[in-house]
């Protein structure tokens, strides 16, 4: 465990602005992906220690290679003023190794810090968050009257949930750190590798027919959508650079493709969307498939047939119960792992653990958002190996 304390401590001198001196990477021997790091520090670092993945200074091994697949900050726990140093502290421990030792995948978690949240400040959106709590508490019937109250009252934060709940963890200083990031490309909304020898395109979310047609992909292979993507990234961030760099806030925009929540509505579409059977029970099609910002879309129809990706976003408990029908026999509710969905090319849907292999012509999801906060110990937190 000594590697584990020392890239802790490393994480933390980082924080702390001491100079640090990360490996320079050598021969690739191995090429891994792990989804969202929403969780301890000590937690993150000991599931990359126990896959043989740190080294004993306390930095990623020379000879690997990491791809993080987005969404750093906000994971439930008790003591919250801890939780919000933690995603701090991950980030910039990844952020301090070379570009082409650790590719850091941006996620809505991310995104929200610099749109959702550009302008608001600390103290403020803790009080938000303490008006909210009794909010979300309340039953759904009973919500509407509390949630426009807290509308106008804070009208910088797009519903009680956000502050109570999903990015409950906020500070200015993790938005701060994600503006830094993004200004000196260091964030990433899409790479690519090879999975069982074929191509994926690795995104936080994924990508379906809907970015595709706002991208105008006039084909599917990975390294041209990927490239498309950099470049909706690159742009939206020098629209924003000057206010920035002089301390002005401004929210960032990747607006058709993904859509920050506002004025009491969620967002959708790229960085927030999942995979959902539309005929489960309590499926609510008006609000999950919203033509302009999905949260939630059928695969059967929306992705891109001959098209495999490999995304975080969605951990396996709420798969499973948004893809009832189409679950294997080996799919039981336990947290974690690494899971694969297919679409057929006639539209037949499976979901299953581990990672398969599909035919050319089916659509393929890898989805490997580990819950790293929920399973039982750092060792059950999974990675996806890549091909070297």
């Amino acid at each position: 465990m000594m590697a584990v304390i020392t890239a802790v401590a490393n994480a933390k001198s980082i924080r702390e602005g001491t100079a640090v001196s990360p490996p320079v990477p050598v021969t690739v021997k191995r090429r891994v992906a792990i989804g969202d790091p929403q969780s301890s520090t000590l937690r993150f670092l000991s599931a990359l220690h126990a896959h043989g993945l740190l080294g004993d200074d306390g930095w990623l091994r020379p000879d690997v290679r990491l791809i993080a697949m987005g969404d750093y900050f906000d994971y439930r726990v008790s003591e919250r003023e801890q939780g919000r140093v933690e995603g701090v502290l991950i980030l910039g421990w990844l952020a301090a190794h070379a570009p082409e030792h650790v590719t850091i995948v941006f996620g809505n978690h991310d995104a929200a810090r610099v749109m959702e949240f550009a302008e608001i400040t600390d103290e403020r959106f803790r009080e938000a968050a303490e008006v909210a709590a009794p909010i979300v508490a309340l039953p759904r019937a009973d919500r509407p009257k509390a949630e426009a109250e807290f509308l106008r009252a804070f009208p910088g934060i797009p519903t009680p949930g956000y502050a109570a709940r999903d990015f409950n963890a906020f500070t200015v200083e993790q938005r701060e750190l994600v503006q830094r990031m993004l200004l000196a490309d260091r964030f990433t909304l899409a790479t690519t590798a090879s999975v069982l020898g074929t191509p994926v395109l690795m995104t936080h979310a994924g990508i379906t027919k809907r970015e595709l047609g706002y991208l105008c992909a006039r084909d599917h292979k990975v390294d041209t959508i990927a490239e498309m993507l950099q470049l909706r990234l690159a742009g939206a961030v020098r629209t924003v650079a000057d206010a920035w760099r002089a301390g002005t806030p401004m929210a960032m925009s990747l607006e058709p493709l993904h859509v920050a929540a506002h004025d009491g509505e969620e967002g959708g579409g790229l960085l927030y969307h999942r995979p959902a059977d539309p005929d489960r029970p309590g499926a609510d099609a008006s609000w999950e498939q919203s033509g302009r910002a999905p949260r939630k879309y059928d695969p059967r129809a929306a992705l891109p047939r001959g098209l495999a990706q490999v995304v975080g976003h969605t951990g396996h408990r709420k798969a499973a119960k948004e893809m009832p029908r189409w679950r294997a026999d080996d799919c039981d509710d336990a947290p974690g792992g690494v899971r694969t969905l297919r679409i057929t090319h006639d539209g037949v849907a499976t979901y299953r653990r581990g990672a398969h292999k599909a035919e050319p012509r089916d659509a393929v999801l890898y989805m490997i958002d580990p819950e790293m906060h929920y399973v039982a110990t750092p060792a059950d937190v999974a990675i996806l190996e890549l091909d070297v």
